[in-house]
């Protein structure tokens, strides 16, 4: 009886061995994905989900400051010299918003895919996003033509500000792009 008990277990006991290696296969799996995340975390690099997001804060921000400066348009306040001020920022400010549409849709196609990609397919992500940040840096840098007219000190105080604003907002998502390149590496 004995010899009988024991060959009725054998399937049980295989059961339970490749049960036992299943899960650990899965913990094994599970730590080494958690692991990837952590070591991006440790290098300071975001997610996906987390550039995306950023790139819509950023969205949201250049908006603000277009209907700020659509408003200012709008107004009496400001004089014929000063609207080609706030014309060129307004242009500055849609071709950004263009620009940060772009990275937000390749980081957001690179997250949502579901094969591995190519060196030559990361290699046109990075150039491309290099590209876009370039092309950043271009639109911050040209300068800007300010004609005064009316209260100098006010307008010219109006226009720093704006200026400032749109100059350090594209400097920090230029920052941004550049911690968050390791993701395609």
């Amino acid at each position: 009886m004995n010899a009988l008990d024991r060959s009725c277990n054998k399937p049980d006991d295989l059961v339970e061995t490749a049960m036992k290696n299943t899960v650990a296969i899965l913990a094994l799996l599970f730590t080494m994905s958690f692991s990837q995340n952590s070591f991006a975390q440790q290098q300071g690099t975001p997610n996906i989900k987390e550039c995306t997001n950023y790139f819509m804060h950023y969205f949201n921000e250049a908006v603000v400051q277009g209907f700020q400066i659509q408003e200012l348009l709008k107004s009496k306040t400001i004089d014929g010299k000063d609207v080609i001020f706030y014309i060129d920022l307004s242009n500055r400010l849609e071709k950004t918003l263009g620009l940060v549409l772009n990275l937000k849709d390749l980081y957001y196609l690179y997250g949502k895919t579901t094969y591995c990609f190519t060196k030559d397919e990361k290699k046109y992500l990075i150039d491309r996003i290099t590209n876009i940040s370039d092309l950043l840096n271009k639109i911050t840098t040209n300068d800007f033509e300010i004609n005064l007219s009316g209260d100098e000190k006010d307008i010219r105080a109006r226009e720093s500000d704006n200026i400032m604003r749109f100059r350090e907002r594209v400097e920090r998502l230029r920052a941004f792009i550049e911690t968050s390149l390791p993701i395609f590496k």
